[in-house]
């Protein structure tokens, strides 16, 4: 049966531990590596969701000896197992570890090159569906980023309705001068 000959298996790094976030935590931890744009936060949730349960020890070999690590389940093409390499440069053990980053900075590679179409369970599971996006803006740390000015989810949207504001308040005193009003 092909079905079987499909399923994965999935090893856990033995005598390490394990990083599971929860669906908020994860959001949270995502804006503040500032890798991520905030328009596509959704996605990556589900992304991560989907393919690693949001584990970042993930580690899966397919019937066929294909490696993925990670949250994002990254393939060993763009890593190498012992020592930097691949086309992230960087070691696959990083991939299993709870810093983040340098995951996000690959899977961001990644997505540069290939798109959300590179992981099929994204396009399977997640592409054109609100519901995790929606559920991530109920969390509390960032309806919070939301209200603060200061929070990067804020900081861009405010420089923009200040610059509108702006041009806004130069047209109408350009009216007045010029008696279009």
């Amino acid at each position: 049966m092909k079905l079987f000959s499909y399923i994965l298996f999935v090893i856990f790094i033995v005598g390490s531990e394990t990083k599971k976030f929860t669906r908020c935590r994860l959001a949270t931890e995502l804006i503040k590596t500032k890798l991520i744009e905030k328009t596509f936060l959704g996605n990556w949730v589900c992304l991560i969701e989907k393919v690693s349960n949001r584990d970042t020890k993930a580690f899966v070999v397919t019937p066929s000896g294909k490696k993925f690590y990670g949250l994002y389940q990254i393939p060993s093409r763009w890593c190498r197992e012992g020592k930097k390499g691949g086309d992230c440069n960087i070691a696959c053990e990083s991939l299993l570890d709870d810093d983040i980053r340098d995951d996000t900075a690959c899977a961001v590679n990644i997505f540069h090159e290939e798109g959300f179409k590179y992981w099929t369970q994204w396009t399977n599971r997640c592409k054109n569906d609100n519901h995790i996006t929606t559920e991530i803006y109920k969390c509390p740390d960032l309806m919070s980023r939301r209200r603060n000015p200061d929070s990067p989810l804020q900081s861009e949207n405010l420089r923009v309705k200040r610059k509108v504001s702006r041009v806004g308040m130069e047209r109408s005193r350009a009216s007045s001068y010029y008696g279009l009003q």
